[in-house]
């Protein structure tokens, strides 16, 4: 680490660490903030949040989009950080623990689950440390040693980790976080921060901010801090009440400007630029409601769609109840819809066979007993492809 680019830094400072390296240890929370600078991104931040929130309170049943929104912050999230799998492989984990898929593909299904198990502590608690310690043992739950499972589940870290660095080697590393023996103490007080009574006037949305470079910055685990610390931005939001719904994920916005979200996080620690950190991620969330939004629009458009073809052929009102699971689960089986609709394998098979005639189902030809079915439009959107539907004959 630069030693010099961070030995006059206003935001932190140098402890002596393994191997005569040093770590960087930030500030407390808040720093000094210019909101002059700020106003416009904060405004148009909030208003594009209010858009959202809106679509959210429009739809009959938020959680036909949330699903398909959290796939796509699962697939994007994970593969920042190198951990790769494709649409259909997540959604056949999610239908079915024993399926069998590779690790990268059970550790991306780990961040969906991770994400509504803080959803539902945060109905218990505050945001703390307790809840976060909790979504990182269910993120590296089930992993094989060489993707986690060895990196302490659930526990902060007890040797020092650092960022970058040519060979592994710390000698080299771009950025060194604090030391275990400093990590607890600094999560503790950023619990405190988060949990303030007196929020000195600074808006939630800029606190996420705050909260997102802190707990990058001390990055309290050996492994799946970045992961960690997007889970728990919309979560942090929905705290405060800013955030309605779960529908707010940033990773389809940072992806494509990685080294700008990383490369402003450090110019914090070295220099104190807090205005460009916050201008930054107050732009990729309005970036990212912006999207939410239109894939919201996608969504209930093939939805309708879907009820459109189904009407048109005068199907029954079971055939309307497999769609919409379809986008909670877009594979599913003939068992699983007999036991959705509560009915019999035959007429339960009835109302598969008329959703493949359809176009909506296709039948997966890699797996068998129970054979798998597949909306591919819906997986297509988790990815950000758009796949039309093929044309039907619906005369009847």
């Amino acid at each position: 680490m630069d030693l010099e680019a961070f030995r006059r830094s206003p935001t932190g400072r140098l402890v002596p660490t393994v191997a005569g390296q040093f770590a960087f240890v930030p500030a407390t929370l808040p720093p000094p903030l210019d909101f002059a600078k700020l106003v416009m991104p904060l405004a148009e931040a909030m208003q594009a949040i209010g858009e959202l929130n809106a679509a959210g309170r429009s739809l009959a049943n938020p959680s036909l989009v949330i699903r398909p929104l959290q796939r796509r912050e699962a697939l994007l999230s994970s593969s920042m950080e190198g951990t790769y799998t494709t649409a259909d492989a997540l959604a056949l984990a999610v239908a079915d623990d024993g399926a069998e898929v590779d690790a990268s593909t059970i550790e991306v299904r780990n961040y969906i689950t991770a994400f509504q198990v803080a959803e539902r502590l945060l109905k218990e608690l505050p945001l703390s440390n307790r809840l976060i310690k909790t979504v990182h043992r269910t993120l590296l739950s089930a992993v094989g040693r060489e993707r986690g499972a060895n990196k302490r589940p659930g526990e902060y870290k007890d040797q020092q980790n650092f960022i970058g660095g040519r060979n592994r080697q710390i000698e080299n590393a771009r950025f060194v976080p604090p030391p275990p023996i400093e990590t607890e103490s600094a999560m503790a007080e950023l619990e405190r921060y988060l949990n303030r009574l007196d929020r000195a006037g600074i808006p939630a949305i800029v606190d996420a901010a705050l909260f997102h470079y802190q707990f990058e910055t001390i990055h309290p685990f050996a492994d799946g801090n970045g992961r960690v610390g997007r889970i728990l931005i919309p979560i942090y939001l929905m705290q405060e009440g800013v955030l309605e719904n779960p529908l707010l994920y940033l990773s389809p916005a940072v992806e494509g400007r990685k080294d700008d979200y990383v490369d402003l996080m450090l110019a914090v620690s070295r220099e104190g630029a807090w205005t460009d950190w916050i201008a930054f991620f107050l732009e990729m969330v309005t970036a990212s409601c912006r999207s939410a939004s239109s894939t919201i629009r996608e969504l209930e458009a093939m939805r309708s769609d879907f009820r459109q073809r189904i009407s048109e052929r005068r199907s029954s009102a079971r055939v309307l109840t497999i769609v919409d699971d379809l986008f909670a689960r877009p594979v599913t089986s003939i068992p699983q819809i007999a036991n959705l609709l509560g009915v019999t394998y035959p007429a339960a098979k009835s109302a598969v066979d008329r959703l493949v005639e359809l176009g909506i189902l296709d039948e997966l030809q890699t797996t068998s007993n129970p054979r798998r079915f597949i909306c591919w439009p819906i997986v297509d959107l988790s990815e950000g492809r758009a796949r039309r539907l093929p044309d039907v004959d619906v005369t009847v």
